[in-house]
């Protein structure tokens, strides 16, 4: 039997969390095999169903396990799980500096992709990429920050798919938690104007099929969105010293 323990009143669901992948990593349950129901996680772990559930969806968002409706949880094979693991420190986005070291990797990642793909992109790909950009312009005008992200984050998915390279969108696959997570936090600081106006340009790029202009115009994307992430610490930085000064009755300069 799995040894859990109590949990402590705070950061609830991370410490379900952490507790059940740890068991997972243990191999306390086998792949396979049907974890314990949400009701018998509650009352062994102490805390509420909500709780439980947002733990099990994170479990199942990382691959570790698979929930089949009305069935349950069961654990998966994954192969990657030292993978998964090395990477953990990243998968929840913990400030400014996590995203541009995100935006530091899909600035190399992106721009050869986009160069590989732009003599051989088609109509077809060329459509799905313009059905995204007006689904994206639509989301621009409500609050749907999530949303907003989840669009602006399947146009660079697409762009990984349509490369055919199965290291590459298997890669994708792996680290696409931590992909989503920062793009929402982008969307979050950022806005949508900004992606916007470089999604347009990239697709007119693809269709002249003009490698040399499709990965310039992917590098000054990316680059420009980790200025804007670095301007935006630099505001909050002088905010807070400014707060700071105030409290203390120090005069403004």
């Amino acid at each position: 039997m799995a040894k859990l323990k109590k949990i402590k009143m705070e950061s609830l669901r991370s410490q379900v969390y952490m507790q059940l992948k740890n068991q997972l990593m243990k191999g306390v349950w086998k792949a396979g095999e049907k974890l314990p129901s949400e009701s018998e996680l509650c009352a062994l772990l102490g805390v509420s169903r909500v709780t439980v559930r947002a733990a099990i969806q994170q479990l199942e968002i990382l691959g570790l396990i698979e929930t089949r409706h009305g069935g349950g949880s069961f654990v998966r094979e994954f192969s990657s799980v030292n993978t998964v693991e090395a990477l953990h420190p990243l998968i929840q986005i913990n400030g400014n500096r996590d995203i541009i070291t995100v935006l530091e990797y899909r600035k190399i990642i992106e721009k050869g992709t986009i160069g590989l793909i732009a003599p051989k992109i088609t109509k077809n790909d060329i459509d799905k990429l313009e059905e995204n950009y007006r689904l994206t312009v639509s989301l621009s005008r409500t609050d749907q920050t999530q949303k907003q992200a989840e669009a602006d984050h399947l146009f660079h998915h697409q762009l990984a798919r349509i490369t055919d390279n199965p290291i590459i969108t298997k890669v994708y696959e792996v680290i696409n938690i931590i992909l989503s997570s920062a793009m929402i936090e982008i969307v979050r600081l950022l806005g949508t104007e900004m992606a916007l106006r470089y999604h347009r340009q990239l697709i007119d790029a693809l269709k002249t099929g003009d490698k040399a202009l499709c990965e310039a115009t992917m590098e000054a994307h990316i680059e420009e969105t980790i200025q804007k992430i670095r301007n935006k610490n630099l505001t909050l930085a002088d905010g807070a010293e400014r707060a700071d000064e105030a409290a203390a009755g120090v005069p403004p300069s």
